[in-house]
């Protein structure tokens, strides 16, 4: 066998080679994608099935209390999203936390300097606000942008897997 062939047999081994990498790395990829898509938009609609059950929960046994507004920020563009400080006392206590200003839309207007909260007694830390949030609504996985991003990350990685596997059988 001449050397220009052995050369020729080599190099198609190598790039073989390099091509199954390359569909590992890939597939790696893709699994990671479909995974963590998934993982985040499931733990994102659970964690707001445990926040709303938690406000159920607060209307029935919640404590009336009078909570003070000391600070907003965000709801300008690129600011964030719009929220307020909310202070309240409970049991010769301080409790305070940061929780979204309104709807989807943000405040529409400044709001009242105070603003009632049902305090649970039996964890004065946690609140029901008269705006219908509750101290964990600020959680990155109570926004709306991502399940549709967690869905994309999904179906990214399904569509490649799906790729390289009709790449490999065909």
């Amino acid at each position: 066998m001449g050397k220009g062939k052995r050369n020729r047999k080599a190099r198609s081994a190598t790039r073989a080679a390099d091509a199954r990498r390359a569909r590992r790395e890939i597939a790696a990829l893709a699994v990671a994608l479909l995974v963590v898509g998934l993982g985040l938009f499931g733990g994102s609609l659970a964690y707001r099935w445990q926040v709303s059950a938690e406000a159920d929960r607060l209307r029935g046994v919640g404590i009336p209390v009078t909570a003070y507004i000391t600070d907003r920020a965000g709801g300008g563009r690129g600011t964030g999203i719009d929220r307020i400080e909310v202070h309240y006392l409970y049991d010769g206590a301080q409790y305070g936390a940061w929780i979204p200003c309104a709807g989807v839309t943000g405040c529409r207007s400044t709001p009242e300097r105070e603003m009632p909260v049902l305090v649970d007694p039996a964890d004065p830390q946690r609140f029901l606000a008269e705006n219908g949030h509750t101290d964990g609504s600020l959680s990155f996985l109570m926004s709306w942008t991502t399940i549709p991003l967690c869905l994309v990350a999904a179906v990214a990685g399904a569509g490649l897997l799906i790729l390289i596997i009709r790449e490999k059988t065909s």
